[in-house]
């Protein structure tokens, strides 16, 4: 995914590019993450490996993979947890009938595996933010 944007500050490899949000914004649930400067626009974390100055117009690129890595980790890892507890709540509640209804150990279980997803989920946060492989890179400057 190919965006354009102008970088407002740089550091050491790194810089902050104020990119406006695009039609593509609007249709995702993650859009209030991107950290929005105003209404219009949004501030990025970027690799900068070609030495882009404060003020240049720049493109930069998310690559696909790990877009779809991370949409699937953000999206589909809390269903699956969710699915996986229910089901193991109503194995166990077979097994060993705790409760006279045999569909509240499922709901507690899914509930909890659900929980445990998005603990795990605030520590892959922070993990992806960190890791240089899941930023988005200046590909080329447009203009000065």
């Amino acid at each position: 995914m190919r965006e354009e944007g102008i970088v407002v500050e740089t550091y050491g490899e790194f810089a902050k590019v104020e990119a406006r949000k695009s039609a593509s914004c609007e249709g995702c649930a993650s859009k209030d993450t991107c950290k929005p400067n105003s209404n219009t626009s949004m501030l990025i974390e970027v690799i900068n490996p070609i030495s882009a100055r404060v003020g240049d117009r720049i493109c930069f690129e998310v690559e696909a993979c790990v877009l779809l890595k991370s949409t699937f980790v953000i999206y589909l890892m809390p269903v699956i947890f969710l699915l996986i507890g229910a089901w193991a709540g109503g194995e166990v509640a077979k097994i060993y009938p705790l409760f006279k209804k045999g569909e509240i150990l499922p709901v507690i279980s899914g509930s909890l595996f659900f929980l445990a997803s998005v603990f795990i989920l605030i520590f892959l946060n922070k993990y992806f933010s960190k890791n240089k492989r899941y930023k988005p890179m200046i590909k080329e400057i447009l203009s000065n």
